[in-house]
């Protein structure tokens, strides 16, 4: 039920309306003048406003509408007239109200245009939320996929921005994406659509790996009734929804033979039949292809068409693997971490010897890999600061390789020991979060010992 203020200075008429209302079940307020309306409306929140034109005057009931749509933006407010100022009512209605109905209505007649105006507006407040809600989406995608939110100071990532920064403007030309899995293709791709002129149409994403050869066909250019069994109606394919946008297929090294050819012929002029059907459809769309293959080398072994793979590669972009970029990795782990901390509540940070161990990393996962770790250690880790004990076992080893390989390069026996020594004590004292006498307690040595080899080897907790 609603909250409703009702303003009419005649005593009788006022009182039959509230009379009735509350019957109704509403919760109702009462003002006789322009002063009581204002103290009741700066004192309560309204849904509705049943408001006389005249109280006494068609001044104050005009003063009273402005009051209400400054004060009470949301309140609906219906006005009530007397037949010789309907015109007026229009106008009221111009400056602001809802609606108006004729004096001399019974209170079901009331109630049902009180009905209609919340449900009209309900319906546009919803409207609004939704349209809000879509815009702030539309911000969050286009603010998302801006350049600066892929990560990368490298010379190799930078040679990759450069490159999409040449290519975004272009709204035809087709641009395949060469990296392997983890690396960001499908970051680009949407980089590239969203800072492009197709950025308000739609983004659609076929993964070529996901479905059997008939059913990415279907998918792609989508089929009549009756074109195969279970068909029991048309159905639009991925080509014709992303018209005016970007297509983006995903694994474009996975597509059998037959769709290839398919796709070549599509890629020619953008022109494909439905399945069961002889008519062409032509539509205007940005391809955007992404493999972790190697094509051409697939070309050379027959399992990719040759012709195929040029029509691809107008616009060849290579996205380098983590490995190739690690001094990206800081970058990338304080981005993940601010980002999962507004997800998961919980903030970490990493000491250098741990940044050290993931920069040492093969990352055979790459970025995607990295985020996986990071996600981990922010839900799991005990401590706010992330030293290499913290870090999975693979990491350790990781260590355990570098420093034999610095031991071998070592030009003595005692240069070898000596690391080793160094390594060691300062994996353990971070795995013992630095207290010495623990450490000496677990390894079966003197603390004091301990604490010379310490000062020799210059190790420090952060």
């Amino acid at each position: 039920m609603s909250h409703i203020l009702v303003v009419d200075d005649e005593l009788s008429y006022r009182k039959g309306i509230v009379y009735g209302l509350q019957r109704a079940g509403h919760t109702i307020a009462e003002a006789e003048s322009k002063q009581q309306a204002s103290e009741q409306l700066r004192s309560n929140n309204f849904d509705i406003v049943v408001l006389d034109l005249c109280v006494p005057t068609e001044r104050d009931g005009l003063d009273i509408l402005a009051m209400v749509k400054t004060q009470q933006k949301n309140a609906i407010v219906l006005m009530t007239t007397a037949h010789g100022t309907i015109e007026r009512a229009v106008e009221a209605i111009k400056a602001g109200a809802d609606d108006f109905i004729t004096k001399g209505f019974t209170t079901e007649e009331l109630q049902f245009r009180l009905q209609r105006l919340l449900d009209e507006h309900r319906l546009r407040a919803e409207h609004r939320r939704l349209a809000d809600e879509n815009e702030r989406l539309r911000r969050e995608v286009q603010t998302r996929f801006r350049f600066e939110h892929i990560i990368g100071a490298s010379a190799a990532m930078s040679r990759a921005l450069k490159m999409l920064e040449r290519i975004v403007d272009d709204a035809d030309s087709t641009v395949l994406l060469q990296g392997e899995n983890g690396t960001g293709k499908e970051l680009f791709a949407r980089a590239i659509h969203y800072n492009g002129p197709r950025k308000d149409k739609p983004f659609v994403v076929v993964n070529c790996s996901a479905l059997p050869e008939h059913l990415l066909e279907s998918e792609l250019f989508g089929y009549e009734k009756g074109a195969f069994t279970g068909a029991t109606r048309g159905k639009q394919g991925k080509l014709e929804t992303a018209e005016s946008g970007t297509l983006f297929f995903d694994e474009i090294g996975e597509v059998s033979q037959k769709v290839q050819v398919e796709l070549l012929r599509f890629l020619q002029d953008h022109t494909f039949e439905r399945l069961g059907s002889n008519t062409p459809i032509t539509v205007d769309v940005r391809v955007v292809a992404a493999t972790n293959k190697n094509l051409e080398q697939e070309v050379k072994q027959g399992r990719f068409r040759e012709d195929l793979f040029y029509r691809l590669n107008v616009i060849p972009l290579h996205i380098p693997p983590l490995r190739e970029r690690k001094e990206d990795i800081p970058l990338l782990v304080e981005h993940f971490v601010s980002a999962m901390e507004k997800e998961k509540g919980r903030r970490i940070r990493f000491s250098n010897e741990a940044l050290a161990r993931l920069e040492a990393h093969a990352w055979n996962g790459n970025v995607r890999e990295l985020e996986n770790l990071v996600e981990r250690l922010v839900v799991t880790a005990e401590h706010e600061l992330i030293t290499p004990a913290d870090l999975p076992q693979e990491f350790s080893a990781d260590e355990e390789k570098q420093a034999f390989q610095q031991a071998m390069d070592r030009r003595s026996l005692k240069e070898a020991s000596d690391e080793f020594e160094r390594m060691f004590l300062l994996r353990n004292l971070e795995k013992h979060h630095w207290n010495i006498t623990e450490l000496a307690s677990a390894i079966g040595e003197r603390r004091d010992t301990l604490s010379r080899k310490i000062k020799r080897y210059k190790l420090k907790s952060e």
